[in-house]
């Protein structure tokens, strides 16, 4: 038993709207299938979370194309989801999820679409994130050799925790196409 706090307060007290509101502000949100809609170009699918925060257009564009950079995409930003590879397709996603500036990253197998060299591209961009940013990225994942990229593994079983396992010496995935630097949106 226990409790989660969000923003500093307990979840299980908020409204349903309070909890989407800071969901959209703090949280950034990154899904095995990508969830790009096909319709719109990478950077169309970026700036989606700031049209529903209300930022203008201009404000948008320069921080969907500085969040594109961060992941090293900035050159296919006017490319539509059908003409990326999935790895740029996982690459776009997270570029959405970090241009909030969100505290806080849940990434739900983001590997898991991907084949190996890929994957370690995404486990180097989360590193990266949490590095330079100070981001709290947390990822579910089946496979071990991605969870030892993190400091902190979390086991669970039949959705309670088995055990935390501390890791002394992380996996460090390198960038095959060294990004940028993240900059800040």
């Amino acid at each position: 038993s226990g409790s989660v706090i969000l923003a500093g307060q307990p979840v299980e007290k908020l409204s349903d709207g309070r909890l989407a509101e800071i969901r959209n502000q703090f949280i950034g949100f990154v899904f095995q299938s990508f969830h790009l809609l096909p319709d719109l170009d990478a950077q169309g699918n970026v700036e989606l979370p700031l049209i529903y925060r209300g930022v203008g257009a201009k404000e948008r564009r320069r921080r969907a194309r500085a969040a594109l950079e961060a992941v090293g995409l900035a050159e296919r930003c006017h490319h539509r989801p059908s003409q990326l590879s999935g790895g740029e397709q996982q690459r776009v996603a997270i570029a959405r999820a970090l241009v909030g500036e969100p505290t806080l990253i849940l990434a739900d197998e983001p590997t898991g679409a991907l084949d190996s060299k890929t994957g370690k591209t995404v486990m180097a961009i989360f590193q990266r994130l949490n590095r330079e940013r100070g981001l709290t990225i947390i990822q579910v994942t089946h496979e071990r050799e991605i969870a030892l990229h993190g400091r902190r593994v979390v086991h669970l079983k039949d959705g309670m925790i088995e055990k935390i396992e501390m890791v002394a010496e992380p996996l460090v995935a390198a960038e095959e196409a060294e990004p940028g630097p993240a900059p800040v949106a």
